[in-house]
């Protein structure tokens, strides 16, 4: 489902590599929503979440990190931003999973979409040039 692309690529590998494992981390999803069946698979759907929540925070945490190195001005905003994604994925009622397997994994992967295309490739688009200029790498 998720295919790194050359237009999700900003150009600062650091970014650019943890994208691609928040990508893979997208699939692992896809791939739960594929297999399931019968809510059987209430464990491999929560180390999931978990794997999402603690890649987030530390790729969240990086980005975060170089816009204060750099003196970002749009740093408050694009840190409202991973708030938000943090949020909504810290908010996730364990026992509601358990009961609708199928649902929150079609939910989970609408809300990774949605933040690839609208935070990845547009709120990530907007620091590129900034951070590449002042020497990101």
């Amino acid at each position: 489902m998720f295919i790194w692309k050359k237009e999700f690529e900003l150009g600062i590998e650091s970014i650019d590599n943890q994208h691609k494992k928040l990508l893979e981390i997208g699939n692992r999803v896809n791939d739960l929503l594929a297999i399931h069946s019968d809510d059987k698979n209430y464990d491999e759907i929560i180390k999931v979440i978990e794997d999402l929540k603690d890649y987030t925070i530390y790729h969240f945490k990086t980005e975060e990190d170089l816009f204060i190195k750099y003196n970002y001005t749009e740093y408050n905003q694009h840190k409202k931003e991973h708030e938000g994604f943090t949020q909504y994925i810290n908010s996730v009622n364990y026992n509601l999973v358990e009961e609708n397997q199928g649902i929150f994994l079609e939910n989970l992967l609408k809300k990774i979409v949605n933040w690839v295309f609208q935070h990845i490739i547009t709120s990530d688009y907007m620091y590129k040039d900034y951070l590449i200029t002042l020497g990101a790498k």
